[in-house]
């Protein structure tokens, strides 16, 4: 994730984006809830980063998959639990994130 978490678009500028973009409404339609992992480790980043920083974490739409110490060993326990990985958000809870400058 590149934004920070004052950066997160709201419901209504979220489906704005969507439309201007056009051709994503595959996005919207997502069946596995892509957006409902990212919105939840939104919701919980602060509190996650307080509990385990600089640890891995799989979030899916309905909470905590797996935390690690790797992202190896979180796509493996997450995959463990009978879960893909493409229903589910993987990131570094980074305490001190480096701004991304282009």
């Amino acid at each position: 994730m590149i934004t920070s978490h004052q950066d997160v678009p709201s419901a209504d500028e979220f489906e704005q984006m969507l439309t201007q973009l056009g051709g994503v409404r595959a996005l919207r339609d997502d069946p596995n809830d892509f957006r409902g992992a990212v919105e939840r480790l939104w919701d919980e980043r602060d509190s996650l980063i307080e509990q385990h920083p600089n640890k891995w974490i799989s979030m899916g739409k309905d909470g905590v998959v797996s935390i690690g110490d790797s992202i190896e060993e979180v796509v493996s326990a997450t995959e463990a639990k009978g879960i893909s990985t493409a229903d589910v958000i993987v990131e570094l809870l980074d305490p001190e994130p480096e701004a991304l400058i282009l």
